[in-house]
């Protein structure tokens, strides 16, 4: 399979922050975003949800921020029926991502909410980052 939402979403959360050291915030913060949605994206498929051969998720799970987090918590299980409030209390901050967008990458800059965000959207990151640390020990979900 060519997909792997893990391994993804480490590159993003890595490249996220080499870009905000040089200043590029708007690349940065979209990352931030991608690497949560692949992050989320992970632990649906480690639920048991559906793939494709690729290894791509299938509708209705093919879904981008903050629509997927929308989506995760309006099924308040995950496929296999593990609690959705795992994710809400491990990822206080995923909440912050409601204005976080995947079109911002075609957004002029003044117009991406990143002043007032992109530090919430970097925790939100950094706290999924730690949670696939600790799915990836097995100790929750």
């Amino acid at each position: 399979m060519r997909t792997d939402y893990v391994l993804a979403a480490r590159r993003h959360i890595r490249d996220a922050h080499l870009l905000l050291a040089k200043g590029s915030l708007a690349n940065a913060g979209q990352l931030f975003g991608i690497s949560v949605e692949c992050g989320l994206k992970s632990l649906l498929v480690r639920g048991g949800a559906p793939r494709n051969a690729n290894g791509d998720l299938l509708p209705p799970y093919k879904k981008h921020m903050p629509q997927l987090d929308k989506f995760i918590n309006d099924l308040t299980t995950l496929p296999d029926g593990r609690a959705a409030s795992v994710l809400q209390s491990r990822l206080p901050n995923l909440v912050s991502l409601d204005d976080w967008s995947i079109d911002h990458r075609y957004w002029r800059e003044p117009e991406i909410p990143l002043p007032t965000h992109l530090s919430d959207w970097e925790l939100a990151a950094l706290e999924m980052d730690a949670l696939l640390d600790e799915a990836a020990g097995g100790g929750v979900l």
